[in-house]
């Protein structure tokens, strides 16, 4: 009769812990968030001083080995521009949130655009 007792008793702890653990929030989903914020935020950073570089060097005359915009765009961004592309925000708002140019952003745009319709 006890361990009949034990038994329903550990089955109702299991249920109890099954429920709640649909109802606890993903700890490793906010650190992802959080790793992708920053890294977009680091990458933006990164962008910045190279357009600074790239300004100071043609104002001193020095050629740069410049690459197409969207090459240098880290991943990251791109999917940043995208997932705020897909909420309706405007290319002049995701050019502000980003800090990149507006041309960057739609030219990111269009290639997702493109890539999806394939």
């Amino acid at each position: 009769m006890n361990s009949w007792i034990i038994a329903i008793i550990l089955l109702i702890i299991a249920i109890a812990l099954i429920v709640w653990s649909f109802f606890k929030k993903d700890s490793g989903e906010k650190i992802q968030e959080e790793f992708e914020e920053l890294s977009l935020q680091l990458l933006q950073d990164i962008y910045h001083l190279k357009e600074r570089v790239s300004i100071l060097e043609s104002e001193l005359n020095i050629p740069s080995q410049d690459l197409p915009a969207t090459d240098t765009i880290h991943e990251v961004i791109k999917k940043h521009v995208i997932h705020l592309y897909t909420q309706d925000v405007s290319t002049e708002d995701i050019a502000n949130q980003t800090r990149l140019m507006e041309e960057t952003v739609k030219q990111i745009i269009d290639e997702y655009v493109i890539a999806s319709s394939k």
